[in-house]
């Protein structure tokens, strides 16, 4: 089926508006399904499907135009009105994706007449009709200008201005007025304000290529990158476009067609996501990434998925966009004039740095191209005093080094002297980030160290990562540095900065946060893959013995602490010793913990909370406990007996026979378990108890983020679920959940909950939760009832792609007590009542919960014993359980 032409005879003169729209209408649609088509088969790439969308549009408001004029003529005579219809931005550049904006100026002579009045409105009717969203604006040409010396998004959209239909003599003459303006009026400070506009765009959306769900139009290496560098060029060098340049010889052939290709494919992709999605869109989500990839028609190929190729591929050629726009726009900077009181002399004038470098208006470049090739430690040389002088790579310099890169070959990664110097990088914190971000875009990191190869625009398969993993391990890698260097720190950054700075090796701590994901993508068990090539690495660059032995240890128990803390019980002493023992000494827990805050840190913004920060310090600080003063493992009862006497004294001040019952009345488990600063009031609502109406309290506490729901009510089977399930259908997130019963059997359970991170002091929402919690207790309202309320907050995706399959893990050697489930699955609404409801069904008596969910993931972990109170060890019990959460969760 070929591109329909909109052919004159179907537009007849009497044909009602309500006809005219229909047929247009079916001319458009016929046009979109027939491009969609051509790009998906290749006989078009983006630019042309692009240009034909454009040129499609053009026919519908030719059309429009002159029907308009026509029925206005009819009615009034001819005075040689003057009016042209003008497409600008997107549209005038002939790039209009199906669903994007169309942008029209309706240019007029001198003043707004009943002309034009009369055919802006009968125009705009029919489109807005037709379904296109339209920005318009009615203006002369004085005005035009006027406006674009003012504002500098209506200079911006004029760059790209061409006539549709109407007065072509006009048009040409106003053309001539508003081409002076664009390319002599200020035309530097433009540029300089195109450039700072890209800047703050990048520090907005994403200043790397590498982001997971990248914006196709906005982020760094997009299409507005591209555009910004056009416009900087035509204005500078006064041309039209793209080939005028080059006649010019602004831009070579070869890099003509690289801007051409990248476009292309930028264009397709942003193509194919508006007629997926139906609307305009510029964000490569996960959802639209699935199926995008069919699309594109990529497979999976053994372990390899489609969609991880599909996004390297873009990413390669984000990348490519971004270095060509960098380079077009570095072109244009040496002719700019100096920023006169922004920059120092200096700043300006060439300097010689180290052997290899010559740094000018703050980029470093290659003094001797060949050196490298010849050389290749002078490349990390080089990097090296970029690093000093906390300048940027330069495009010329990033070319050089990639041209060298067949040099880098086995003998150079066993270079001593070079490994030497590369952790001299990494203990230096002054610009780290931005020199190991420059090693891995010009492809040097990857090739020196081939093992971080394989993270090179790799795909983490989850919401909650925002990075590809070759970036998350730079950042994480940059952490510390970026706080040491930072000149105002938060308390808690002052607090990892001194443990920090007691670690006697700091480069090998940022070598083994730097290297801590590297067997990823390598089968199952990163860590363990990870530690076995790090060993492999420690060997070949000389490390001693010691050395490598911690970077092995750090690489392979990188999640230790965040396992232990988020998901098992820290008051079980037995859990704390079994970790001090697996850490060893605290000159390895002090760096285990900085580089666990620096993996969770840099994961995603919403992923260090107040509580997880809380959770991991309780560890930190227990585990340190018993390493410094090797504290041995007392009687169980000795503890419980010692911790009783603690709780007397703090409840001195109440009646003794009252705090005798209340101690009578508890486990071991509750004595042990507890907060210190909780007994007080968990006592007092145990007073105030009547014996059969439920109580709820909620206590905040900002400071770690969290809001406790403290419940009393008569205890009763599914108890658990029915207050997990009313959390849940109130959009809180459950962390922490503690159940007791008291031995005249009342119920005293603690949930410690969220909501977007915080507490819920000053929350509205927490007296909606409190009375919904009474109503279930009371059984006035059933919980599945709440659950189907439309009134959940939390963000859950339920059309994220799921590549892990569930897992029900069970563990029976972390307690000596509790039989310990492990649940991994994908996030949604009632998710945690069905679990909660299936092992109260199965007679299973849950002890003690932490949840911990990270966007679309959740993994909870369950403390249980079984109907006759011991743990669950039978194999075909176990499977029992197993099946029967599966089936609730769904899979």
């Amino acid at each position: 089926m070929g591109v329909p032409i909109l052919q004159p005879e179907l537009l007849r003169p009497d044909l009602s508006d309500r006809e005219c729209v229909d047929r247009l209408k079916e001319f458009l649609y016929d046009t979109h399904l027939a491009l969609r088509e051509e790009q998906r088969l290749g006989i078009c790439g983006g630019q042309a499907a692009c240009r034909k969308t454009s040129d499609a549009v053009d026919a519908v408001i030719q059309s429009l135009h002159e029907r308009s004029r026509a029925r206005f003529l009819a009615s009034a005579p001819d005075l040689s009105y003057r009016m042209a219809v003008v497409a600008v931005g997107g549209y005038g550049r002939r790039e209009l994706c199906p669903k994007s904006d169309v942008d029209l100026l309706f240019l007029h002579h001198y003043k707004v007449d009943r002309y034009v009045e009369a055919m802006t409105e009968s125009m705009l009717y029919r489109l807005w009709d037709l379904g296109f969203e339209v920005g318009h604006s009615v203006r002369n040409v004085k005005e035009t200008i006027r406006l674009g010396g003012a504002d500098d998004s209506i200079r911006t959209a004029l760059m790209d201005f061409r006539r549709v239909s109407g007065d072509a003599a006009f048009f040409q003459e106003a053309a001539r007025d508003i081409e002076k303006f664009l390319y002599y009026a200020d035309g530097d400070k433009f540029i300089e304000k195109k450039i700072q506009e890209m800047r703050s765009r990048h520090a907005k959306v994403g200043s790397t290529v590498y982001l997971l769900e990248p914006n196709v139009k906005e982020g760094r290496g997009g299409l507005r990158d591209i555009q910004t560098a056009q416009w900087a060029a035509r204005v500078k060098y006064k041309v039209h476009d793209l080939s005028e340049l080059r006649q010019k010889g602004v831009v070579g052939a070869q890099t003509t067609e690289a801007i051409r290709h990248v476009l292309d494919y930028l264009l397709r992709v942003r193509n194919e996501l508006h007629y997926l999605l139906g609307k305009k869109a510029d964000v490569l989500s996960f959802e639209a990434q699935e199926q995008l990839t069919e699309r594109f028609r990529y497979k999976q190929h053994g372990a390899s998925h489609g969609v991880e190729r599909f996004m390297r591929t873009y990413y390669l050629h984000a990348a490519s966009a971004a270095q060509l726009s960098e380079e077009l726009l570095e072109e244009v900077g040496r002719f700019l004039p100096a920023e006169k009181g922004r920059r120092s002399f200096f700043f300006f004038k060439r300097k010689e740095v180290g052997a290899e470098g010559i740094l000018y208006k703050g980029k470093l470049q290659v003094r001797d191209r060949g050196s490298f090739e010849k050389e290749p430690i002078r490349i990390l040389e080089f990097f090296r005093s970029m690093q000093r002088t906390r300048s940027a790579l330069s495009l010329q310099a990033k070319k050089t080094i990639q041209q060298a890169l067949p040099a880098v070959g086995p003998a150079f990664r066993e270079d001593r002297e070079a490994a030497k110097l590369f952790l001299e990088i990494l203990s230096d914190p002054s610009h780290l980030r931005e020199t190991l971000l420059a090693m891995n875009e010009s492809r040097f990191l990857g090739r020196f160290i081939p093992e971080f190869e394989g993270l090179f625009c790799r795909v983490l398969r989850d919401i909650y990562h925002v990075y590809t993993a070759d970036v998350h391990s730079i950042r994480c890698a940059s952490v510390m540095a970026r706080i040491e260097t930072a000149e105002t720190r938060t308390q808690e950054e002052e607090d990892f900065l001194n443990i920090y700075r007691k670690v006697p090796n700091r480069a090998l701590l940022t070598l083994a946060i730097l290297f801590h994901d590297i067997g990823k993508g390598k089968g199952h068990g990163h860590s363990r893959i990870g530690a076995e090539i790090v060993a492999r690495i420690g060997a070949r660059w000389g490390l001693p013995e010691a050395e490598t032995a911690d970077l092995v240890f750090l690489v392979e128990q990188h999640l230790l602490m965040a396992h232990v803390s988020q998901r098992r019980d820290m008051h079980d002493l037995e859990l704390i010793l079994s970790f001090a023992d697996a850490v060893g000494t605290v000159a390895r827990l002090d760096p285990l913990y900085v580089l666990t805050y620096a993996d969770m840190k840099e994961v995603g913004p919403e992923v260090w909370t107040q509580w997880k920060a809380m959770l991991l310090a309780e560890l930190y600080e227990k585990g340190r406990n018993v390493l410094d003063q090797g504290v041995l493992k007392r009687p169980f009862e000795e503890r419980a007996y010692s911790r009783r006497e603690q709780v007397r004294d703090w409840l001195k001040e109440h009646p003794a026979e009252v705090v005798e019952r209340f101690i009578a009345k508890v486990d071991d488990r509750y004595i042990l378990a507890t907060p210190d600063n909780r007994f007080e009031d968990h006592f007092l609502l145990l007073a105030k108890f009547d014996g059969l109406t439920p109580l709820v309290e909620a206590i905040d506490s900002p400071e770690s983020g969290t809001t406790e729901f403290i419940v009393v009510c008569p205890d009763q089977r599914g108890l658990f679920a029915q207050i997990a399930g009313t959390l849940s259908a109130n959009g809180v997130n459950i962390l922490n959940a503690s159940i007791s019963t008291t031995l005249d059997g009342v119920a005293l359970d603690s949930f410690y909950v969220n909501s977007r991170g915080k507490s819920l002091q000053g929350d509205p929402k927490k007296e909606r939760v409190i009375a919904d919690l009474l109503r279930v207790l009371r059984g006035d309202v059933a919980v599945e009832a709440l659950i189907a309320e439309p009134k959940v907050g939390r963000f859950v995706r339920d059309k994220v792609p799921k590549y892990r399959p569930t897992r029900v893990l069970f563990d029976n050697s972390v307690s000596s007590r509790y039989t310990v489930v492990d649940i991994f699955t994908y996030d949604r609404i009632g998710l945690l009542y069905d679990i909660t409801r299936t092992l109260t069904a199965l007679g299973a008596n849950i002890v003690l919960s932490k949840i911990s969910t990270k966007a679309d993931q959740v993994a909870d972990s369950f403390y249980l014993v079984d109907k006759g109170g011991g743990k669950i060890s039978e194999p075909d019990r176990q499977e029992e359980i197993r099946q029967a959460l599966l089936a609730a969760i769904g899979e």
